[in-house]
């Protein structure tokens, strides 16, 4: 199955057909699919060498990487003699290339470099020789996403400079999510996302098993399912991490509602200082974020929260339950007694609610920047003066900072309350924004005084979840 990512093979098509040497990075979180993107790609009438390298030895992906010169060039003393450095191997692409234009991809290139402290000088004397020969199309690739950002993008970097483009893979969007799951109805497939987020490895076999409840049973909960050790295993992975058990309790704090270095530093008993840089980290491999105010986003005045939909998940109903999920039996138990009856709640924030964002940003051109928006007004309230905390789901401002659209989320069975209505225009009042336009997504109806002010006036308009 291969679902979307025009942007991505254009830009792909677009440097393949270009008129110089081309070196690209691709890099991006595991299971965000970019072995499958380029893999996809590069069967699309080309010709080349794709070699996925491995976690073995360094005479390991030497011998496999011989292997794939052998095939491609009818050489067969390169399989019986395995190339015994990357020197060597690098000796044979300038070959190669200087015959004819071909693909070299090494993905999973983490693999490579740290078995060969000299591939970064290699590439570059590659990349220098045959800047300016359109048969050089190299790509390296990887899930590392801390060792790309620091030995591959980063200043001091060997290669850095020579790069001719490069791209972060990111997770799908719920446009492009939910077509993994399209015989469930809209409201199952925003559920879908809420659990499974826009990875395509989690996303992939949800569909087969015909509902989103036999899917989370059967890819996450019993015993050997395919995502129940996920997020240790994205741990493992990540070269940045050395304690990942201090990262592990690092997330679920903040998955519990620990959304300052302070209030995590207490929380798992590790400085602060520590903590700070679990959070860094966390941060550059896209597991966590920072949540600014949309209108400031900067500073201190910030929340963090976990950034994937499925971490998300697993922290909520599998870190805690362990003990629960031993076998068959109790994990359907837990499913039906425990997971099933709060997941809409847990579909709501904000799962749901980041749904309603992204269609917001493609039907309002104007919006430069979408997020949420809090803070505090100042009100007369039994004849005094007092601060009052408000908190708005969907708020997106335009490329000058100002407010063009706020909107109220609500995943409920009850309809969307008329006291939306009036918090709607409070805060318009405030950001000074009175052209603002206000959105109400609803799951069910939604009060009569709403839909009155709708009728009323084009700037608010209730938006259905048949319409997300």
């Amino acid at each position: 199955m291969f679902i979307n990512r025009a942007d991505e093979l254009e830009m792909l098509d677009e440097r393949w057909d270009s008129d110089r040497g081309e070196y690209l990075v691709i890099y991006g979180r595991r299971r965000v699919g970019k072995s499958h993107l380029l893999s996809h790609w590069s069967r699309r009438d080309k010709k080349g060498i794709f070699y996925e390298a491995t976690s073995g030895t360094a005479s390991d992906n030497l011998a496999d990487i011989s292997r794939e010169i052998a095939e491609f060039t009818g050489r067969a003393d390169h399989a019986a003699q395995p190339f015994t450095s990357w020197r060597a191997v690098f000796a044979a692409f300038e070959e190669i290339i200087a015959s004819e234009q071909i693909y070299l991809i090494l993905d999973e290139f983490q693999f490579i470099a740290r078995g060969d402290r000299e591939i970064g000088s290699l590439i570059n004397r590659l990349v220098q020789k045959f800047a300016d020969n359109p048969n050089f199309f190299f790509v390296i690739s990887g899930s590392d996403v801390s060792f790309f950002a620091d030995e591959i993008m980063g200043y001091g970097a060997t290669s850095y400079g020579r790069r001719t483009g490069s791209l972060e893979l990111q997770p799908f969007r719920f446009k492009h999510a939910r077509e993994f799951v399209p015989g469930f109805s809209v409201e199952d497939q925003i559920r879908s996302y809420s659990v499974f987020g826009g990875m395509p490895y989690y996303l992939v076999d949800v569909a087969g098993h015909g509902s989103l409840e036999e899917a989370i049973y059967r890819e996450v909960l019993i015993p050997g399912a395919k995502l129940r050790e996920e997020p240790k295993f994205l741990l493992s992975q990540e070269s940045k991490i050395r304690d990942s058990d201090a990262y592990f309790s690092t997330l679920r704090a903040i998955a519990n509602g620990k959304t300052t270095p302070n209030e995590i530093s207490q929380h798992i008993q590790k400085e602060n200082k520590s903590v700070r840089n679990f959070i860094d980290a966390l941060i550059e491999i896209g597991l966590v974020e920072r949540r600014y105010p949309v209108t400031h986003v900067t500073g201190k005045k910030f929340h963090l929260g976990i950034k994937d939909p499925f971490l998300r998940f697993w922290f909520e109903f599998v870190a805690p339950f362990e003990s629960r999920l031993v076998d068959r039996e109790k994990a359907k138990a837990h499913l039906e007694k425990t997971i099933m009856p709060g997941l809409d709640k847990f579909v709501s924030v904000p799962g749901f609610e980041e749904v309603c964002r992204q269609w917001t940003e493609t039907h309002f051109d104007n919006v430069g920047s979408i997020g949420s928006w809090w803070g505090s007004i100042r009100e007369t309230e039994g004849g005094e003066r007092r601060n009052k905390a408000y908190e708005v789901d969907v708020a997106g401002i335009d490329a000058s900072g100002i407010p063009v659209v706020l909107g109220s989320c609500k995943w409920t069975s009850s309809s969307h309350p008329g006291a939306e209505l009036k918090k709607l225009k409070t805060v318009r009042s405030h950001l000074e924004a009175p052209d603002a336009h206000l959105l109400f997504f609803s799951r069910n109806r939604v009060d009569d005084s709403i839909e009155v002010a709708a009728s009323d006036s084009p700037n608010i308009r209730i938006v259905s979840v048949s319409e997300l």
